[in-house]
């Protein structure tokens, strides 16, 4: 008699190498190489499947990259292999915000059992701590239904609503020369990078993450509206926010470039 591996479920939106390590081979788990395809075909996590970030976006008329929601959406994922029953764990490099649009994508499209692994894929493979091979795995095709969940999701008309609100705060994700050159009016700055964490850490604690947003006077019981030049950068801000334990967190999808084209007022 055959019998499945079931993984075990957990509400945690960052795994470590060591969870996923013993869950590698269970089927009900579809682990996505969100580095592009040339990286992954120089060697990646075993039964990892690539997506790269160009396989999630779709441009808008404006030039704005917007998410992929419904059909758009249910191929790609379907043709990973993701459905209900999947645990998705999506990974990257740290210096690369990639693979957090990736995840929120399909948080996005209401597949909640999604992670981002919490180490570097570098890292992974300079410690030998993840078997890393070449083979291209071969999924079986799923039924993906998208779900949009456009609570994690902001707009242009929403950012107008918000402007002026005490109990939202929109934070730009971007470096300071970029907010300093552009930007939306009354935004806080907090640079996406600054909440990447030590020796190969996608993101820091959730414990450094609130004590730095406290810092800056960003209470937990705010709105947080995180936006950057397309979408991506915000997104990783996202995890950030989720992370430190933020309840009301967005991404304004198509971001900058689609403030300003739309000729929004720009600080």
């Amino acid at each position: 008699m055959y019998i499945i591996q079931m993984v075990e479920r957990s509400d945690e939106l960052i795994v470590d190498n060591i969870w996923l390590k013993s869950h590698l081979d269970d089927l009900d788990l579809v682990v996505i190489d969100g580095r592009g395809a040339v990286a992954y075909g120089s060697g990646h996590i075993k039964n990892a499947l690539p997506l790269s970030l160009d396989d999630v976006i779709s441009i808008s008329e404006n030039g704005a990259n917007l998410v992929l929601e419904g059909a758009a959406a249910e191929n790609p994922f379907g043709k990973l292999g993701i459905d209900e029953s999947k645990k998705v764990v999506v990974y990257g490099e740290n210096f690369d915000p990639s693979a957090a649009r990736i995840a929120w994508t399909l948080l996005y499209n209401g597949h909640n059992n999604t992670s981002l692994l919490g180490i570097a894929f570098s890292f992974i493979r300079r410690g030998g701590t993840l078997p890393i091979v070449r083979d291209l795995p071969k999924p079986v095709v799923t039924n993906f239904i998208s779900r949009p969940n456009d609570s994690l999701r902001a707009d242009e008309r929403m950012i107008k609503e918000k402007l002026n609100d005490d109990a939202t705060v929109i934070i730009d994700s971007r470096t300071p020369l970029e907010h300093t050159q552009a930007r939306i009016p009354g935004s806080l700055l907090h640079n996406w990078e600054n909440g990447i964490g030590d020796d190969g850490k996608m993101i820091k604690s959730g414990e450094d993450l609130l004590n730095e947003f406290n810092a800056f006077g960003i209470a937990k019981d705010k709105e947080i509206i995180c936006y950057c030049h397309s979408g991506t950068r915000a997104s990783h801000k996202y995890f950030q926010f989720k992370h430190a334990g933020f309840k009301n967190v967005r991404c304004y999808d198509g971001s900058i470039i689609d403030w300003a084209q739309r000729r929004n007022p720009i600080r």
